[in-house]
């Protein structure tokens, strides 16, 4: 499977997890100096969703990712809790300290 296949397929499947609303970014490349893959899937997030339940989201999007890179691939998650852009960060940082 080719690198943009393999980004097409984490991306399809990534997007059935419950909640997440966008995959923008996914990207595959490999670490400095190493063999081993890195994949970066970035993910819409409702801005309503409460912590506990984002950490919930991010797991099962590295779980979904990890099923799908290659063996021994590194995964990382970056969630944007304000996917619909509009609602503002400070906002999002308002509630999360309320």
């Amino acid at each position: 499977m080719s690198g943009s296949d393999a980004a097409q397929a984490i991306a399809q499947a990534v997007g059935r997890v419950r909640n997440v609303r966008t995959v923008p970014v996914v990207r595959l490349a490999h670490e400095d100096g190493t063999e081993r893959a890195v994949v970066v899937v970035r993910v819409g997030l409702p801005p309503l969703m409460p912590l506990t339940e984002v950490a919930t989201v991010i797991a099962h999007v590295q779980l979904t990712v990890a099923r799908l890179a290659p063996a021994g691939a590194a995964v990382h998650v970056e969630p944007d809790v304000a996917a619909d852009e509009a609602t503002p960060t400070e906002a999002i940082v308002i509630r999360a300290l309320e």
